[in-house]
């Protein structure tokens, strides 16, 4: 499998700190921007994931010289889908003016999203022979968070990606796991098991996500470190191969420490949650857009790391092609 192009669009609505300095105050606001790192958060006004994935999807399609009838399947995957049902992916298939000759699906997966997405594409063009899948990877976490929320509401941006993979004779290594002990450390209590409310607002955290930031530090902490080595190891590749460790931007400050832990040079460990915040299963290809666009003009040894929700952790060892075309970030109104 390899990458035929990348994209990724964010709103053009720009958050600050200080809009927050109301609500939670300035001395609570500085403390949490100086721990978790972000200063700017692109946050959506009236749209919706779908919305961000779509103008990435037609940027992409804009930059590349393929036919959309090539697309054989349309993988859509974030927690924050337009609607309960139908799916989300079906509605791309017509807004973006695919064939109906297309299976198109989705799947509720958080941070890790991303990089689940390429074992997804890959199993669907080995598996089923397939010639292309357009990966489709977003969310709009300001939308569930409530502004009460002290360790959330500052740190949450949304954005969306377009990917389209195609079947090669490229190779990856991965890894993947789950911890489903955990998966309650950050969920959104509306659903069946509690009674759906699906026409409510947010109110007083009812229909909010709800995140246990200690909890979700501590699995990083303990996790994250084995699966580089894990990785690495399957890969056959040493740590000083590796060109740049691609981490969901959870926050600055888990960031930091995993680099630490794993005596990663800070250089290869390339950040876009200052400017961003925390993107969820956006964040890994929101990184390599809008940091590492104008460095992969030569072959890079790419460690895609996505850890969270779930509480779950993927990686993907790439061996990145210079001939793929990564477009520049776009901006929209939404």
């Amino acid at each position: 499998m390899r990458i035929l192009g990348l994209s990724c669009a964010v709103p053009r609505h720009i958050s600050n700190a200080s809009d927050h300095y109301e609500l939670l105050g300035k001395e609570t606001v500085d403390r949490i921007i100086n721990n978790i790192g972000v200063k700017t958060r692109r946050t959506v006004v009236s749209g919706c994931t779908s919305d961000l994935c779509a103008a990435a999807a037609e940027h992409l399609f804009e930059h590349i010289n393929i036919d959309r009838n090539s697309i054989e399947a349309i993988v859509f995957i974030t927690q924050t889908a337009d609607f309960l049902a139908p799916g989300t992916s079906g509605i791309l298939q017509a807004r973006l003016n695919l064939s109906n000759d297309v299976l198109a699906f989705d799947i509720n997966r958080g941070c890790p999203g991303f990089c689940d997405g390429f074992l997804i594409a890959q199993s669907l063009l080995q598996g089923l022979g397939l010639k292309r899948v357009l990966l489709l990877v977003g969310d709009t976490p300001s939308l569930r968070f409530s502004p009460n929320n002290q360790g959330a509401a500052p740190l949450f941006g949304d954005a969306g990606s377009a990917t389209i993979l195609e079947a090669s004779n490229d190779s990856f290594s991965y890894i993947f796991g789950t911890d489903g002990s955990g998966a309650m450390a950050i969920h959104c209590p509306v659903g069946y098991r509690k009674g759906l409310r699906p026409n409510e607002e947010i109110r007083n955290n009812e229909q909010a996500y709800e995140m246990d930031g200690i909890k979700v530090y501590e699995f990083t902490i303990e996790r994250v470190p084995a699966m580089i080595r894990n990785l690495l190891n399957k890969a056959k590749w040493n740590k000083d191969d590796v060109d740049a460790f691609l981490f969901h931007q959870a926050n600055r400050y888990i960031i930091q420490n995993l680099s630490r832990l794993n005596r990663i040079p800070l250089e290869k460990v390339p950040l876009s949650i200052e400017e961003f915040g925390n993107t969820s299963c956006a964040s890994i290809p929101l990184t390599i857009v809008s940091r590492l666009r104008e460095f992969l003009t030569k072959p890079q040894k790419l460690l895609m790391l996505g850890f969270g929700t779930g509480l779950a952790w993927t990686g993907i060892a790439w061996n990145w092609d210079p001939q793929t075309i990564v477009c520049p970030l776009l901006e929209i109104d939404c």
